[in-house]
């Protein structure tokens, strides 16, 4: 008995050895908004609504960094957990934690949601088209992927690839990393800064209806289930839980031992 709790702070301090290398790092590039991530610790514990940054934070941090990409923040003074302060001040967020579009320029003066439900049709290569021809028009975009389940800021598009900056994930290519049948909608942004040129009439396509309460609860179940099914697939995810079912169990039996005496 003497050895065990030594043998269990092995196994802990294991533990954490290993899901240091097993777990992505939780803080985002300090230095470029472009890294900027919804469960950066700075601010993934902010509240939106009932809801937390790291829970559905997405959507803000790809509107807070297209605000520095824009030009209207800097990252010295303004950062997606201003930004959902700010909104929140500013009532931009519902009850159940969904972003107030309308309420942007109230935290970012200057940047606005064009249309927030832009359709994105056919098959990727017009999608493709479709989100630079926003682009070149002088718009920002974000764009909803995993059926609307998921949003990232678009960077740019060339070289037949859509560049994203994802406030959940490091890929950056949009269509290798997300299926291009779940990417349907958009939501261009217009920047309207003080001294220069107003951006021209936007590109179409038009804006898709809002989709049906029960389409959108299809599409956030399509997307979880293909998230906990990415997730289990991961060897590093799938060694870290067995090896603490183990200490558990180790724990349990000592537990026990200690009981009876």
């Amino acid at each position: 008995m003497h050895g065990t709790p030594k043998r269990l702070l092995s196994c802990a301090m294991a533990l954490l050895v290993l899901l240091s290398f097993a777990i992505p790092s939780m803080a985002g590039d300090a230095e470029s908004c472009q890294g900027w991530k919804q469960y950066d610790p700075r601010w993934a514990s902010q509240a939106l609504g009932g809801k937390t940054m790291k829970q559905v934070g997405c959507l803000a941090t790809s509107v807070a960094i297209l605000a520095v990409q824009a030009g209207l923040k800097n990252e010295e003074d303004f950062d997606p957990g201003v930004f959902a302060a700010d909104m929140k001040k500013a009532g931009g967020f519902t009850p159940g934690s969904d972003l107030v579009w309308d309420k942007i320029p109230v935290a970012v003066p200057g940047l606005y949601a064009e249309n927030p439900w832009a359709a994105l049709r056919g098959t990727k290569e017009e999608k493709l088209a479709a989100l630079k021809a926003y682009l070149d028009t002088g718009r920002h975009v974000i764009v909803a992927v995993k059926s609307g389940t998921h949003w990232v800021a678009l960077r740019e598009v060339s070289g037949g690839a859509a560049v994203m900056m994802d406030p959940g994930g490091t890929q950056t290519d949009l269509f290798a990393c997300y299926a291009p049948s779940g990417v349907t909608r958009a939501a261009i942004l217009r920047a309207d800064i003080p001294g220069t040129e107003p951006a021209g009439p936007a590109a179409e396509p038009a804006p898709a209806a809002r989709p049906a309460p029960a389409e959108r609860l299809r599409g956030e179940l399509r997307g979880l289930t293909e998230s906990l099914r990415q997730l289990l697939e991961l060897d590093a995810v799938r060694f870290v839980l067995q090896f603490c079912f183990e200490l558990f169990d180790q724990l349990l039996v000592i537990a026990m031992k200690l009981v009876i005496g």
